[in-house]
Order: C-alpha cells, then structure tokens, then sequence
C-alpha cells in the first residue's frame, strides 16, 4: 500500500497525541516498517489534518521514546529496534502506556508500602511458607527466562503480603486496580535491569516481614517500588532507541531493511 494511503484524519482532540498514536499504531503494526520515511512535513500535516505545531510536537515526542529518528534535511524515518528482553511486546507497550505504569507505581507508593509494614505484624506462619514459594518460583522463572511465570510469581508474592496485611480497605483499592497493575508489572518485569534485581528486591522485603520488622518492610518495599519507577523513566527504554550503527546504515540507505521479530 503506498505510504500517503495509510494515514487518516485526526479525530477532534489535543491533535498532537492523536497523531503520535496513529503514527505509533501503523509502526508497532508494522504497516509502517523499520527504516521507513514518513512523507513530507507538508503532505504529513494534510494526511493528517493537523498544523505544524501539533504534527511537530508528535515527531519529537515519538523521537523521544525511539520510535522515530529526524535527519536533519533527509527527512524522519522509522527506527530499527533491537530489543533485549524477556517479552519485546511489552516494551512497546511500554512506550505508549509509560506515564500511565508511573502513575500506578506511585499508587503502589502509597498503599503497597503501608500493607508491608502491616504484614510484618500481622502474618501468619503459613502466609510466610507462601511468600517464600514465591520467591522461588520467580528464580526458576528468571533461569528458564519464562516471562509469563516470573510475573504470575510476582503477583502471587504481592498478593500474599497484601491477604496478610489484613486491611481489607486497602486490598479492596489494590484488588479494584488489579488488571491495571497487571499490565504494570508485566511491562516492568520486561526491562531487563528489572529483572537483574528482582529476586534481591523481593528477598529483602520477606526478610524483613520475616523477622516482623515493620519499619524494615516498609523501606524496603518503598526501595523496590522506587527502583522500578527510577529504571522505568531513566533508562529502561534506551533499547529500543535507535544505535549509532543503525543510524549509520540507514544514512545510506534510508528505504531500511524488514523487521525481523
């Protein structure tokens, strides 16, 4: 299909994010294929229905988060990603959804950390048999590299803490954003420095509920969800950035090459 049929009309909205989606769309889909060139500034602006400003704005926040590259009087193109990590899908759900993950974390901040310190004085023997489980299972999981069971592991040990906390108000909250938080973990437990420092994360926090050190469980829950929110927004997603020699071939060959999955 030729490039200058693949775009729509924006729907009445902030323009800008309106682009940028449909722009990410037709390039996770691959309708737009690594290395692609995007029309024109003009033309781009008229497929679209949108000004200069918006459609700008869009490109440099898609350059942003490494799904597009401008070069300077050659025109943008899309970018070449190699990804590292247990589940590439969840990277580029990362990319569109990555405000949405801080903002759960700091949910987590908020109520996870207070649910530790709860746990520590209130768990039972066989809740910490569980939690214990859990922590074993997600080591299986990070050495047989099964995304699906390291993230199942980790909901379970985070549900546990949370049964054990016994306040049923705050479990309600944390169970009500369940499918939202889900989605969260999956995405974070896809970045691979997340990985390296899971089960450490996780051993710390049973250790301290272990030993009924509430103020411990609570620190050490507070580092974790930081740990997670700090790599989601410092560097988690360079990866998918385009490198110097991807850089480098497409200067020389701007139509790119098919992406490989």
């Amino acid at each position: 299909m030729p490039v200058n049929k693949i775009f729509n009309p924006v729907k009445p909205r902030r323009l800008s994010d309106g682009a940028k989606e449909q722009i990410q769309k037709l390039v996770y889909e691959g309708t737009l294929a690594p290395g692609a060139k995007l029309p024109p500034e003009r033309e781009l602006m008229e497929l679209l229905s949108v000004s200069r400003t918006s459609l700008r704005e869009a490109i440099r926040t898609l350059e942003t988060t490494g799904v597009l590259r401008v070069a300077p009087g050659r025109g943008t193109f899309v970018c070449e990603r190699q990804v590292v990590s247990l589940a590439e899908d969840w990277y580029v759900w990362l990319l569109g959804h990555r405000q949405e993950v801080v903002q759960i974390l700091e949910v987590h901040e908020a109520l996870e950390v207070k649910v530790s310190e709860l746990a520590a004085l209130r768990i039972t023997p066989s809740e910490l048999a569980a939690l214990e489980g859990h922590l074993e299972a997600m080591a299986k999981a990070i050495e047989a590299g099964d995304h699906a069971a390291l993230v199942a592991a980790d909901s379970a040990f985070h549900r546990t803490i949370r049964e054990a906390g016994g306040n049923q108000i705050i479990a309600r909250i944390l169970n009500d954003l369940e499918d939202h938080v889900l989605d969260a973990r999956k995405a974070v437990m896809a970045l691979p420095t997340r990985v390296a420092r899971v089960v450490a994360d996780h051993r710390a926090i049973f250790a301290a509920i272990e030993a009924r050190e509430a103020e411990g469980a609570a620190r050490q829950t507070l580092l974790h969800v930081r740990r997670s929110k700090d790599e989601l927004l410092s560097g988690g997603l360079d990866l998918m950035r385009c490198g110097p020699s991807e850089t480098a071939a497409r200067e020389a060959s701007p139509a790119g090459t098919a992406r490989t999955r």
